[in-house]
């Protein structure tokens, strides 16, 4: 009899050790998915959240608009049109106003608000000037057999050349002026696709040189581009004068 007990006593044993076991490394692969199923809603939900977010809305809306040239030339941005326009409340627009005017986008007058902006033909000369050297910089700064990084097919067709160009130097300070420079730029190269474009066969050789990595006839021939742009600048800032559409009009 005390034979067949410890063998019962031993048996019950391995049995709450197996079923201990089991149930540990149950409850410890559950914690496990559990925790990846949380970070991946936490993941996808701060991307829900940006995309919703009333701030980053007004950002990408407000930019777009002035891109297109949309706000007319030194016009009055009025906060509380512009929310009930983009269905947002005044705060996020004002606070999107400020950080786009801080890049150069739009004017900000203390004590008087926001406006459009109104760069003379001066102005335009300057911002060209100022995108040249930006691009040699990112010529000289390209590594030698360095591939050029593609060019997004979405954007602006001569804007997306010298974002590629930029994004092969490699340089995040080179990066972040020509951001700002290209903003800045983008109404006026609105206006300058009605009056003055680009010649079609232009940019292509200027992306075929750049894909090509022939750096030093791209470097020329951006030479010329500029030296155009510039000499436009007089005409496309007579047309952005007079112009007199605001949001409120669409």
């Amino acid at each position: 009899m005390a034979a067949v007990l410890r063998n019962y006593a031993r048996n019950l044993r391995k049995t709450h050790d197996h079923l201990y076991s089991v149930n540990g490394y149950l409850f410890t692969t559950g914690c496990a998915v559990a925790s990846r199923a949380l970070r991946r809603r936490r993941r996808t939900g701060a991307v829900a959240v940006k995309k919703r977010d009333p701030y980053h809305m007004a950002v990408t809306a407000l930019a777009d608009s002035a891109g297109a040239g949309r706000f007319g030339w030194g016009r009055p941005l009025v906060v509380t049109a512009l929310a009930a326009e983009l269905g947002l409340s005044p705060t996020p627009v004002r606070e999107a106003l400020a950080r786009l005017a801080g890049e150069g986008l739009f004017d900000h007058h203390p004590g008087r608000g926001y406006f459009a902006a109104s760069p003379s033909a001066s102005d335009i000369v300057n911002l060209y000037e100022m995108h040249r050297r930006l691009a040699n910089w990112a010529i000289d700064l390209i590594p030698r057999g360095a591939k050029p990084a593609a060019i997004e097919t979405s954007a602006l067709r001569v804007e997306a050349l010298f974002a590629s160009l930029v994004s092969t130097a490699g340089n995040d300070v080179l990066n972040r002026a020509h951001r700002r420079t290209a903003l800045q730029l983008r109404p006026v190269r609105h206006v300058e696709g009605e009056v003055a474009p680009v010649p079609e066969d232009q940019i292509v050789q200027q992306e075929q040189l750049l894909v090509g990595g022939d750096f030093s006839a791209l470097r020329q021939a951006l030479e010329i581009y500029h030296q155009d742009r510039m000499t436009a600048a007089q005409t496309v800032f007579s047309v952005m004068r007079r112009s007199s559409e605001s949001i409120d009009r669409i």
